[in-house]
């Protein structure tokens, strides 16, 4: 007879629906509750140490823990829409050794995303005047990086550079009637 501690459970994966953990969640709906304020420039790579994801405690940012970092948001596939950079949705999919999505693989999805230079395509799509009044912001983000104001600029511009200065993240939320795997993204001014 087989000993009852050497049963195996078979280990299944867990389906997680995708589901909003602090971090994610736009401050303005969660400010009743204890976890602070989260600070991410989308127009820096969170994977750098000096543009890590914050927690804003006492007027100070902290960079989140591991264990804040590695809340699951999902097992499946989410999407993520900002109606200012339609054109480019931000597609996550689970990682492949861990079988989730993190809070932190969406923060650094929202980068990958809109960290792109645009191409001669896209900026013939958006159109001219748009640009040039995008320029600025440009040359803004280009002068809050922590690295050479020429190299970056010689870069091009990028998708965040068309939300006109607003790149710092404020939250997703979702709609009602939405998939449950769909979300917007919502950004405010860096002032």
């Amino acid at each position: 007879m087989p000993n009852i501690s050497e049963a195996r459970t078979p280990q299944w994966p867990v389906v997680i629906e995708p589901h909003l953990e602090w971090p994610l969640v736009e401050y303005s709906r969660r400010r009743h509750l204890p976890e602070p304020l989260v600070y991410f420039d989308a127009g820096f790579d969170p994977r750098e140490h000096r543009y890590e994801v914050c927690a804003v405690t006492r007027g100070h940012r902290v960079p989140l823990t591991s264990s804040q970092r590695n809340l699951v948001i999902s097992t499946e596939k989410i999407v993520i829409k900002n109606e200012s950079l339609k054109y480019w949705p931000t597609i996550i999919f689970p990682n492949t050794t861990t079988r989730a999505i993190r809070a932190i693989d969406v923060f650094r999805a929202i980068y990958d995303t809109y960290a792109v230079p645009l191409t001669r395509d896209e900026l013939a799509l958006i159109g001219r005047d748009y640009i040039q009044r995008c320029e600025p912001s440009f040359l803004q983000r280009c002068k809050d990086a922590r690295e050479s104001t020429h190299f970056l600029e010689n870069q091009g511009m990028r998708r965040i550079d068309l939300l006109k200065g607003k790149r710092i993240f404020r939250g997703l939320v979702q709609h009602r009637g939405a998939p449950p795997h769909h979300f917007e993204l919502l950004f405010d001014r860096g002032d």
